[in-house]
């Protein structure tokens, strides 16, 4: 997958002008480590930036368990944190509401983040930002 100004190319069977702001090979801060944005990983942000862009238009959140599996299971439920990370910069990059905010833990019902303190008002901002018209 190569990056351009405007992100890379979507993944096939994604709609056309779906891509990400940031920068495939470019490592990003993911708590106390840094991490590649690879082309794989890249392809599962996008493809979770649409599942969650349609989950904000509903007002609706979404479990760990069910982004994976919206994703075709690219990443683990357990290992989301890397791709919610890098959703996060994009989503700044682009000046909008954090998507990251809508994908809560099943059991706990709020983000998987030491600190949700942030979640609830971003949740509201995205649902307000990708509302349906």
């Amino acid at each position: 997958m190569s990056s351009s100004a405007t992100g890379p190319a979507p993944a096939p069977g994604l709609p056309p002008g779906v891509g990400l702001v940031l920068t495939v090979g470019e490592r990003y801060a993911v708590g106390e480590r840094r991490y590649t944005l690879t082309p794989r990983l890249a392809e599962a942000v996008v493809r979770a930036r649409v599942v969650l862009i349609d989950v904000a238009a509903h007002r609706e959140v979404i479990t760990y368990g069910e982004l994976s599996e919206s994703i075709g299971g690219a990443v683990l439920p357990r290992h989301m944190g890397p791709l919610l990370h890098m959703l996060g910069y994009d989503c700044a990059e682009r000046g909008e509401p954090s998507l990251p905010a809508l994908v809560i833990n099943q059991a706990k019902g709020e983000v998987g983040t030491d600190d949700d303190a942030w979640a609830p008002l971003e949740r509201s901002a995205c649902w307000e930002y990708w509302a349906q018209g």
